[in-house]
């Protein structure tokens, strides 16, 4: 007995994938026609092409690349399969909470005016800190941080000395504009005593030397602390008191100590020429 062969027209029924899509699925060589008539060029599906289709549509329904979709069509194996798509539901997941992420800043942007910001001004003072820099893009920086952060709190714990201070990280202005991507990270500590190689890891002891600075406490999440430096960077250039160097933060409280953004409170700390008086 034959095996019973679907037009395009029956196929699309069969699967609800237009013709125009089943055209680029040949195309691509992502669902291959199982045979094509010589003379009059038809494409024929199989029964058996049925379960691929209908995976495919739903697959592309969640956005999954073609190549990734080829990887799971490839497989017969239903744990290699979960893994790959597993992979790309964590993907997409955190596209969406990026999402949701941005939505919220922009309703909060648009219903709310940027409050009253209070600045404060501390002088500078000399300062004893476990420092790491890296080349680290804005894409991965919060996954930089989570990883720095512990190494250089667990660096204290081994040369003996007390942090001093939040955790914090200078950005240099070629960091914001792309033109570097050095980013310095740093626990201020009350000693800062050359140690082994083999105690400090990557990490550096270093003196920061003296820079005062003009300070705003941005409260939320980080995706809208935009806006704490926008209204900072105005009040001190209105000032005429802006000077060169790295901006600073200070991690007041991060993600490490809390899942709620709303709780974050960062330190934006821009260097000064003086405290006005």
């Amino acid at each position: 007995m034959s095996e019973t062969l679907f037009l395009v027209g029956e196929f699309s029924r069969l699967t609800h994938l237009s013709a125009k899509t089943l055209r680029h699925y040949h195309d691509v060589e992502l669902l291959v026609p199982a045979v094509i008539d010589p003379v009059t060029g038809y494409r024929h599906y199989t029964r058996d092409q049925i379960p691929d289709a209908q995976l495919i549509r739903r697959l592309r329904d969640v956005r999954m690349p073609v190549a990734r979709i080829r990887e799971v069509l490839a497989t017969t194996d239903p744990s290699t399969r979960t893994i790959v798509i597993g992979e790309h539901l964590d993907h997409l997941q955190r596209e969406m909470d990026a999402t949701a992420a941005a939505l919220a800043s922009l309703h909060l942007m648009l219903e709310h005016d940027q409050r009253a910001l209070a600045v404060t001004y501390r002088p500078g003072a000399q300062e004893n800190v476990l420092a790491v820099t890296d080349e680290v893009s804005h894409d991965d920086l919060a996954p930089w941080a989570g990883e720095i952060f512990p190494k250089l709190f667990t660096v204290a714990r081994k040369l003996q000395v007390a942090p001093a201070g939040a955790g914090g990280a200078l950005y240099t202005g070629d960091w914001f504009t792309g033109h570097d991507a050095a980013v310095t990270a740093l626990l201020p500590v009350t000693t800062a005593e050359a140690a082994d190689e083999g105690v400090c890891l990557d990490v550096q002891v270093r003196v920061l030397q003296s820079q005062p600075y003009a300070i705003a406490v941005h409260r939320g999440p980080y995706a809208d602390i935009d806006r704490t430096y926008g209204a900072l960077g105005e009040h001190v250039h209105a000032q005429g008191i802006a000077a060169p160097g790295p901006i600073r933060e200070n991690y007041l409280v991060s993600s490490a100590e809390t899942n709620d953004p709303g709780a974050l409170r960062t330190e934006v700390c821009w260097p000064v020429t003086h405290i006005p008086a």
